[in-house]
């Protein structure tokens, strides 16, 4: 069973979160200890932005030339479903405000489509517009997101 950490009754730092989520992932053959290891030199790379919200940790990778307002990113999890999904449509404010406008994440299985779900709906109102696809083999989802600065449209 996943950790759950209520951020509203027990804010984590950052490293506590990234390491449960990470234990908890299925790696696919990579010791638990590699994985972390992998994570932390990904984390100190110059172009990974880190962000905390609650008890999530959002990593992005940000484009380069003509694909520089383009973010690729990950997202550790420890918090409740509802302030997943909170926390979610605040990180996405933030990349909003960063000059993103386009933003997409990667996930395995079929756990996490409720949950993208509820983003989609929960964002329409604040001109960002979402869309999730399926992998062809069957073992994930791609969520795309269009984050148009305010007072423009999000046309998708």
């Amino acid at each position: 069973m996943a950790t759950v950490v209520d951020s509203k009754q027990e804010p984590l730092p950052a490293p506590t979160i990234m390491a449960t989520a990470a234990r908890e992932l299925d790696l696919k053959g990579v010791s638990a200890e590699a994985a972390l290891a992998a994570l932390a030199h990904e984390i100190s790379l110059p172009d990974t932005d880190k962000v905390q919200v609650g008890n999530t940790v959002f990593l992005g990778h940000r484009g380069k030339g003509k694909s520089k307002n383009k973010v690729v990113g990950r997202a550790f999890n420890v918090d409740t479903s509802r302030n997943f999904i909170n926390n979610y449509i605040q990180y996405l404010t933030v990349l909003r405000n960063k000059g993103v406008t386009h933003y997409s994440i990667d996930f395995d299985g079929e756990a996490l489509v409720p949950i993208a779900k509820a983003i989609g709906k929960r964002i329409s109102g604040l001109n960002m517009r979402a869309g999730m696809s399926a992998f062809e083999n069957g073992e994930g989802h791609r969520v795309y997101f269009l984050l148009k600065p305010e007072g423009k449209k999000a046309d998708v």
